[in-house]
């Protein structure tokens, strides 16, 4: 009975020792409630964040070069911990996709056009609305006042939507094109078939101006052109370029009418998951990113401007102020049908930060 006894009271002690053994080296990385991410509580690494960023522009575009250099820049102040996987030219679809993709939790970051979003905030019509911007020189001066505090409105009406609007990037200002005809005032665009985009406001200018808008996907304009089914259409130099449709227009016209910006979108709820640094880190690249973007996005479209007149296919109409000038009395009655809609303190408020 000794010897058995004493042999329990061994093997028990053995388990004990291993117990806390066990207990002692044990993992101290835990689990987070509701995000998937493990935190670090000091002995242990955090697993890696991964977010997905869509967006519909080729490769060789500023606005896709810019989300490299951004997705490179977080990754190096994380140690690579945090990561942002780039999907250019709608590998994740289209942007109407792409914005229901953030909001079924499918996709982090995007950077669709401005007018996919009218459902989700009326005051962001503003920036479809044709001559908001006097002057098209003041490259940085217009970057600054897309990211300043009159974008507030905007902000909140898609924050209560579960988006957040990180930037405004810019795409370049928006141009028309015509196949056989020469166009410097609005009368010169009676009759004539322009291809807008499917936007309400779009289509309200140019049907203003004389013109016939047609909506169409953009996937289709190309052909359109070419086998004569419109007249033209209108899209900043890095679209008219980079799709070839200086190859089947005969005239590009400077009207710059619309400042393409295009929102940098974030998922509230994925960013409300990343810690407080990965937060920091992210908002200090962003924002260095804004006007470094702005200007690579202008010069970029300069030697758009340059390779199409090398091209010989297309004459370039470089308007005066004052035909510019006519084409914004024209659209005028734009603005008078949307003010309420978009909110007449918001367009003044452009239009003061421009004195």
């Amino acid at each position: 009975m000794k010897t058995r006894t004493w042999k329990v009271w061994t093997c028990t002690l053995m388990a004990c020792i291993l117990i806390f053994a066990l207990v002692g080296c044990g993992s101290s990385t835990e689990t987070a409630p509701n995000s998937g991410d493990t935190v670090d509580t000091g002995t242990a690494v955090s697993e890696k964040i991964v977010w997905k960023m869509a967006h519909t522009v080729p490769e060789e575009t500023s606005l896709h070069q810019a989300s490299l250099e951004l997705a490179e820049n977080v990754a190096a102040r994380t140690d690579g911990n945090f990561v942002i996987e780039i999907y250019p030219n709608g590998a994740l679809g289209g942007n109407r996709e792409t914005i229901e993709g953030m909001q079924f939790g499918t996709i982090e970051l995007n950077i669709p056009n401005v007018g996919m979003l009218s459902g989700y905030s009326p005051s962001i019509d503003v920036l479809q609305l044709p001559y908001l911007i006097d002057s098209v020189d003041d490259i940085e001066g217009t970057c600054d006042i897309m990211n300043s505090e009159i974008m507030d409105p905007v902000r909140e009406e898609l924050s209560a939507t579960g988006i957040l609007w990180g930037a405004s990037w810019y795409q370049g200002y928006r141009h028309l094109t015509t196949s056989k005809t020469p166009v410097h005032t609005p009368d010169d665009m009676k009759g004539l078939k322009i291809r807008t985009m499917e936007s309400e406001l779009h289509m309200a200018h140019f049907n203003a101006l004389g013109a016939n808008a047609v909506p169409m996907a953009f996937s289709e304009v190309f052909t359109a052109l070419q086998q004569g089914a419109i007249d033209g259409q209108e899209n900043p130099y890095v679209n008219i370029y980079t799709q070839g449709m200086h190859e089947v227009q005969g005239y590009v016209i400077e009207t710059a009418h619309i400042c393409d910006v295009l929102p940098f979108l974030v998922s509230k709820s994925a960013y409300e998951a990343l810690p407080t640094e990965y937060q920091t880190i992210f908002d200090e690249e962003l924002e260095k990113m804004n006007v470094k973007q702005w200007l690579a996005s202008e010069q970029q479209a300069g030697e758009y401007k340059q390779k199409i007149l090398d091209s010989g296919k297309c004459e370039i109409i470089e308007l005066t102020q004052d035909e510019r000038q006519a084409f914004q009395d024209a659209a005028q009655v734009v603005y008078d049908a949307y003010a309420n809609q978009i909110g007449a303190d918001l367009i003044q408020a452009f239009r003061d930060a421009q004195k």
